[in-house]
C-alpha cells in the first residue's frame, strides 16, 4: 500500500499517535522510511482533517439531525390523526346512513353529508338499503325491550299523529320520555287503542286528549280488567288542550267586546261631526249610537266575566292553590262547575263539551288517595303536603303584607315540625314528594316524540313501519342533552339496565342475546 494512500496516512497517525513503545520504529523499518518522516505524515494528516472537510462532514451531520427530528415530528402528528381517524368502511358507511334515518335526515342529506369526508361516496340507494336491513334488525330487538319497557310504565301519555291517512298510535312515558309504542295503525278506532292499552299490563292512568277512539278503547279495556278482577286505569282529560281550548275561546269573546266598542266608538263620531256641522239630529241615530254603546258595555262585562270565571277554572286544575294548598277534588269540581256555570256563548262550547265528566281532576283523586294511603303518622304526611305547596308558591311568600309573612311562618313551622321527627319527618318528606313527582296531568310531553315524526314527515312524507321502529329504538337509547334528564337515555330513565354499548352496537345484537343479556341485567327487576 503506498504511503500516500489517505488509509495509509491515517494508520501512519495512528500509529505516532496512539500506539505503543517501539510501534513508530518497527512502522518505519517496514516500509523503509525514518521515523521523522512518519511523524511530519501524522502531523500533516491530523491537520487535514481538521480543516474544511471535517466541517462539511459536521454540517452534514447537523443538518441530517435536523431532519431526522423534524421527520420524528411528522410521525407523531400522523399517529395523533390516526387515533382520530376513523375509517369510512362499509360498516361505518351504514352506520352514518341508518343513524341519519333514525334522527330524520333525508337520504339525500345524508348522501351530501358524507361526500365531505369521502370523495365516492355511497348512491342515495345504497343507503336506503342500508337503513332498510338496519329497520329489519331493529323490529325483533324492540319487541325484546318492549317485554321490559312496558312492564314498568304505570303512568302513559297518548295521542295520534296522521301520516297521510294512516295514524301512528303513540304511547310515551312521561318520568322517562320512554317511547313505549308507535304503530302505523289502519285506522284508530277502539279497537286499535284497545290493543295499545292492552299491551301495558302495570298501567294505572292514560293522559289524552278527546280524541273518541281512545277514549272508548280505554273503557273497552277497563271493562275487561274489572271482569278480571283487575282495577280500571285512570282516565285523565289532558289539560293542555283544555288550557289551549279556553285561551281561544277568551280571546273569541275579548275580540267581541273590542269590535263591539269599535261600532260604537264610529257611530259616536259620527253624532259627534253632525252635531259640530249644526246639522239637526235625528232621534234614531242617537239611538242607534245609545243601543251600539249598551252593546259595547255588555259585552266588556262579559269579557270581565268570562275572565275571572276562566282564571279561577284554570287555577282549580292545579295542584295547588297560590296559598300553596293541596286542592282536594271536591273543592276542585265545585270551583269548575260554578266557573264552567259563567262560560256560556258559542265560543264555550267545545270547552264545555271537553270538561263533561270528572276525568280533568282525576290527577287530585290520585294524589288524595296516595297520600291517604302512606305509612307513617298522617300530622307529618299533611306537614310535608303543606311544605311542599308553599315552596311552589314562590310569589305567594316573596309577596308584602300580613298574609304573605303568615304563610312564610307556616312554612317555617312545618319545616320545623318535620325537623324535630327527625327520622319520621324525613321518611315523610320523602314519601310526599315521591307522590307528586307523579303527578301528570298534560299529554304535551306526548308532542316532544311527535316532533321527532314530524321532521322526518315534513322531509321525505312517507313513514314506514320500519322507520318507525328504527326511530324509536334510536330514541329510547339516546342520552337527553340537557334539563332534569340530561345524561341518561329513556330506557335508562325507566330502569332498565342495558347492555354496555351504543344504540349501533345494541341493533347489531341477535335478538337471542340481547334477551339473555337484559335477563342477566335485570334480574332484580
Amino acid at each position: 500500500m503506498s504511503c500516500f494512500h489517505p488509509l495509509a496516512q491515517i494508520a501512519t497517525a495512528a500509529t505516532v499517535f496512539l500506539g505503543d513503545h517501539g510501534d513508530v520504529a518497527r512502522l518505519a523499518r517496514t516500509r523503509g522510511q525514518s521515523r521523522q518522516r512518519l511523524y511530519r505524515q501524522a502531523h500533516t494528516t491530523i491537520d487535514t482533517l481538521r480543516g474544511t472537510p471535517l466541517q462539511h462532514v459536521q454540517r452534514q451531520l447537523q443538518q441530517s439531525q435536523q431532519r431526522c427530528a423534524q421527520l420524528q415530528a411528522r410521525v407523531d402528528a400522523l399517529q395523533q390523526q390516526l387515533q382520530d381517524a376513523i375509517l369510512l368502511d362499509r360498516a361505518k358507511q351504514a352506520q352514518f346512513a341508518t343513524t341519519a334515518q333514525a334522527v330524520g335526515v333525508s337520504l339525500s342529506a345524508a348522501h351530501t353529508l358524507l361526500s365531505v369526508f369521502t370523495a365516492k361516496p355511497p348512491s342515495v340507494a345504497q343507503l336506503g338499503r342500508f337503513s332498510h336491513q338496519a329497520a329489519r334488525r331493529a323490529k325483533p330487538l324492540l319487541a325484546v325491550l318492549d317485554r321490559y319497557s312496558r312492564a314498568q310504565a304505570r303512568q302513559i301519555a297518548a295521542d295520534e299523529i296522521f301520516v297521510g291517512k294512516k295514524p301512528v298510535l303513540m304511547t310515551v312515558e312521561q318520568h322517562s320520555m320512554c317511547w313505549l309504542g308507535g304503530r302505523l295503525a289502519p285506522g284508530c278506532d277502539h279497537q286499535e287503542w284497545a290493543q295499545e292499552f292492552r299491551a301495558l299490563p302495570a298501567l294505572e292512568q292514560v293522559t289524552r286528549d278527546g280524541a273518541t277512539g281512545m277514549g272508548k278503547g280505554l273503557a273497552v279495556v277497563n271493562a275487561e280488567r274489572r271482569q278480571a278482577g283487575q282495577p280500571a286505569i285512570d282516565d285523565q282529560a289532558d289539560h293542555f288542550h283544555l288550557l289551549r281550548e279556553g285561551q281561544r275561546a277568551l280571546r273569541q269573546v275579548r275580540h267581541k267586546a273590542e269590535r263591539a266598542l269599535e261600532r260604537a266608538g264610529r257611530a259616536q263620531r259620527a253624532v259627534d261631526r253632525d252635531r259640530g256641522r249644526g246639522v239637526p239630529l235625528t232621534g234614531g241615530a242617537v239611538t242607534a249610537t245609545n243601543s251600539l254603546w249598551r252593546q259595547a258595555e255588555a259585552a266588556y262585562q262579559r269579557w270581565s266575566t268570562q275572565e275571572e270565571a276562566w282564571k279561577r277554572l284554570r287555577q282549580a286544575l292545579r295542584l295547588f292553590s297560590p296559598a300553596g294548598e293541596l286542592h282536594t277534588p271536591v273543592q276542585a269540581e265545585a270551583t269548575v262547575r260554578a266557573a264552567l256555570a259563567e262560560l256560556t256563548g258559542l265560543e264555550w262550547q267545545q270547552l264545555q263539551s271537553r270538561m263533561k265528566g270528572d276525568q280533568a281532576l282525576t290527577f287530585l283523586k290520585r294524589v288524595e288517595q296516595q297520600l291517604a294511603a302512606l305509612p307513617g303518622v298522617p300530622a307529618l304526611v299533611r306537614a310535608a303536603v303543606r311544605v311542599e305547596g308553599l315552596k311552589r308558591s314562590v310569589a305567594a311568600l316573596q309577596a308584602e303584607g300580613p298574609a304573605a309573612a303568615a304563610l312564610r311562618g307556616v312554612l317555617l313551622v312545618g319545616g320545623l315540625a318535620l325537623s324535630l321527627a327527625k327520622g319520621d319527618g324525613v321518611q315523610a318528606q320523602a314519601q310526599v314528594q315521591e307522590v307528586l313527582q307523579g303527578v301528570w296531568r298534560s299529554s304535551s310531553l306526548v308532542e316532544g316524540v311527535n316532533s321527532a315524526l314530524r321532521m322526518q314527515q315534513a322531509r321525505q312524507k312517507r313513514l314506514t313501519a320500519g322507520l318507525l321502529d328504527l326511530k324509536r329504538l334510536h330514541w329510547n337509547m339516546h342520552s337527553f342533552r340537557a334539563g332534569r334528564r340530561k345524561g341518561q337515555s329513556p330506557y335508562q330513565r325507566l330502569g332498565i339496565v342495558l347492555p354496555p354499548g351504543d344504540w349501533w352496537t345494541l341493533l347489531n345484537m341477535s335478538p337471542e342475546r340481547l334477551a339473555a343479556e337484559l335477563s342477566a341485567l335485570n334480574m332484580a327487576a
